[in-house]
């Protein structure tokens, strides 16, 4: 019997040894606040020392920290940011801990929380890499901001902080993680007003705002131009014009222009020449691959030349053919005889006149067969004579032969 009630003793004294330990410490915090409202800062302070090194809960803490600056600020003011500092840690960062104090100390603890939350990255082994910032190449052109961060944690963000001296106060970019593994963010187009001067800090937060001042400062120009052109790789001594006006393009082939239409051309040293129509956007790059091609070469002499060996042709034909005609009706005119005589019916005179008219379409028409033949072997040498300006020769000669007569060329 005795042995059951000494287990049962025992067992209860084992069941309330950590609700009997909080107690307690609640219990010294109780006697330090008392202290600290009955004005005896120096006896509050002995009692609070007795707690340092113990596990208190996080209440408990922030309270013992809060109670243990009042009593420095009068007992050891120089000692009182410090203990206010472990109320800030306690409170998991929280700069306001001290919001339902006295004057003095939420001046203690304010300049407290920003040396412990400015050291909480650095405590907790966290870096940030340089800031990058891509410049935009025009006006209006959205602006990509990454940094990197060497070790996570489920409380902290990364913003870029923007200033613009084209606009008042200041823009929080969240940086968040990406994929490839740097922090990405981008700001507003809006914000990137041409020729402004654009001032890009990092700042690392947690919940309760930023844990210290800006870092990795950087500042930039927008551009005044708020479209561009890109011709990529421009070849050497070539013109390029814009709407007509002759520009020189940047070192990548940019150039730069106002929204809107445009009519942008190249001409090479060569002659080659193009040209395209563009309607650029604000804040946009429009890229324009221009392919020069050397002008094609004028055909009209040989065009010229075969239509008029043609319409010789044609029309000596047509002469000879009216010739045979007219020999034709000489023959049966000189053949029509008197009925019942052996005397011719038609005149001497009227003979001569369809002979002398059968001899101009004859000899005409061979004339114009034989300038229609020459001019045809002129065309023939101009279509296949090269040009554009190549160095290859060409020969044409006519060839006669038995029952033919033709044109012997090489090219």
């Amino acid at each position: 019997m005795r042995r059951l009630i000494a287990a049962t003793a025992a067992a209860c004294v084992f069941s309330l040894v950590v609700p009997c330990a909080a107690q307690d410490l609640s219990a010294i915090v109780a006697r330090a606040r008392e202290q600290v409202e009955a004005g005896k800062y120096g006896d509050a302070v002995r009692i609070l020392a007795s707690l340092k090194g113990r596990n208190l809960p996080a209440q408990l803490a922030v309270e013992v920290g809060l109670l243990e600056t009042t009593a420095l600020l009068v007992e050891k003011p120089e000692a009182a940011p410090a203990a206010c500092g472990r109320a800030v840690v306690a409170a998991g960062f929280d700069p306001d801990v001290a919001r339902d104090q006295s004057p003095k100390v939420r001046e203690a603890c304010r300049e407290a929380a920003k040396q412990v939350r400015a050291g909480r990255l650095a405590d907790e082994g966290i870096e940030l890499s340089k800031l990058e910032v891509r410049k935009p190449d025009v006006a209006y052109q959205p602006l990509r901001v990454s940094t990197e961060v060497s070790k996570k944690a489920p409380w902290l963000k990364v913003v870029a902080r923007v200033q613009s001296a084209e606009l008042e106060g200041v823009f929080d970019v969240p940086l968040v993680p990406s994929q490839e593994g740097p922090l990405l963010g981008t700001l507003d187009s809006s914000w990137i007003r041409p020729s402004s001067r654009l001032k890009v800090s990092l700042v690392a937060q947690d919940k309760f705002g930023d844990l210290g001042p800006p870092s990795n400062e950087t500042t930039l120009v927008v551009p005044k131009a708020e479209a561009a052109i890109a011709l990529g790789t421009v070849p050497k001594n070539a013109k390029v014009t814009l709407d007509g006006d002759a520009v020189t393009p940047d070192a990548s082939g940019k150039i730069e222009a106002t929204p809107g239409k445009h009519e942008v051309g190249m001409t090479l040293a060569d002659g080659a020449y193009a040209e395209a129509e563009v309607e650029l956007r604000r804040g946009v790059i429009t890229r324009v691959a221009l392919a020069p091609q050397g002008q094609s070469p004028s055909r009209v002499l040989p065009w010229v030349a075969t239509g008029t060996s043609v319409a010789l042709l044609v029309a000596g034909g047509v002469l000879l053919i009216n010739a045979e005609a007219r020999r034709s009706e000489l023959e049966d005119a000189a053949a029509r005889r008197e009925p019942g005589t052996d005397l011719p019916a038609s005149d001497y005179a009227d003979l001569q006149e369809i002979d002398d008219e059968r001899l101009i379409f004859q000899n005409v028409g061979i004339g114009l067969m034989a300038g229609g033949g020459a001019v045809a072997i002129v065309a023939t040498i101009l279509w296949l004579v090269p040009t554009g300006g190549a160095s290859t020769t060409a020969s044409v000669s006519p060839e006669i032969g038995p029952g033919y007569f033709g044109l012997r060329g090489t090219f």
